[in-house]
């Protein structure tokens, strides 16, 4: 019976890690940008936003997003630089990539006689809800993760949006992304590493760049699959060596400049290298 009784406590200790294992993974795999990585992550966005036929007449807001995630930590400033805009009170909003959700970031207010103002958005300890008329501090919600960022308005007190900007179209600004990513193992091969390290720049076109994908400790001599944001990607063959390891280059191709169906290098949240018979191997989160 004690034999029986150790056999079970260590399976029930058994069955409670890969419980938690397969909670953490589930975490991890949020559809978004950003949020839980295993690595560093930078984002540096900038753009002019798109006044509506609301906006008042001569004024424009100049928005510019950065962002740092450090293994979670996030650091965020977003700044909006507005002319022309009359004395009053406006509301700055934002939409989210994962779920379509419109979310408030603040209010902020422009007093009479300023002809410009600096307003801006962090979660850094700068002196947030501060306001010296053409410098103005907020802070940064906590629960809105940068980089899942589509748009961001800016309405009156009425309600009316005067500005947008959409950040989801490259063509339209300058960014640049870039990353380096630790691996994550799959079941079957638990020992592995591997890490990705990625460079995307777009200057008011498509995104330029790469990623490099490095991996050890995997399968010798094996036909990979690899796939991005659960897409195939452009990479058309790829396997370890007989070593193990694997290194594989992935660019944009076509005129299209997609490194997989529908995703182009800023759009990248995901990679996965897999066997001909789909078990995961190494995947790396962005």
């Amino acid at each position: 019976m004690k034999p029986h009784g150790k056999f079970m406590i260590i399976a029930l200790l058994a069955a409670a890690f890969c419980f938690s294992l397969s909670f953490s993974v589930a975490r991890a795999d949020d559809d978004e940008q950003g949020g839980n990585i295993g690595g560093t992550e930078d984002l540096d966005v900038q753009v002019q936003m798109t006044p509506t036929s609301a906006a008042p007449a001569g004024s424009s807001i100049k928005l510019e997003l950065q962002a740092n995630d450090d293994d979670g930590g996030t650091q965020t400033d977003l700044e909006l630089n507005e002319q022309g805009l009359p004395a009053g009170t406006y509301t700055v909003s934002v939409t989210l990539k994962s779920n379509g959700s419109t979310v408030q970031l603040g209010t902020f207010t422009i007093a009479s006689g300023i002809t410009e103002a600096e307003i801006k958005f962090s979660n850094q300890d700068e002196g947030e809800n501060e306001n010296d008329g053409d410098e103005i501090e907020l802070p940064f919600p906590a629960s809105v993760n940068p980089f899942d960022i589509a748009t961001v308005s800016v309405s009156n007190s009425s309600g009316v949006v005067l500005f947008t900007a959409d950040l989801t179209k490259v063509t339209t600004m300058t960014a640049t992304l870039s990353a380096n990513i630790a691996g994550t193992p799959g079941s079957t091969d638990p020992g592995a590493t591997g890490s990705a390290v990625l460079n995307a720049t777009a200057l008011h076109s498509k995104p330029t760049g790469s990623v490099q994908i490095s991996g050890q400790g995997l399968p010798i001599s094996t036909p990979l699959n690899v796939t991005i944001n659960g897409m195939p990607s452009n990479v058309r063959r790829a396997s370890t060596s007989s070593m193990g390891t694997a290194s594989i280059m992935i660019t944009p191709k076509g005129r299209t400049a997609t490194i997989a169906s529908g995703v182009n290098l800023l759009q990248i949240k995901n990679v996965t290298l897999s066997n001909k018979s789909g078990s995961v191997l190494l995947s790396f989160k962005f």
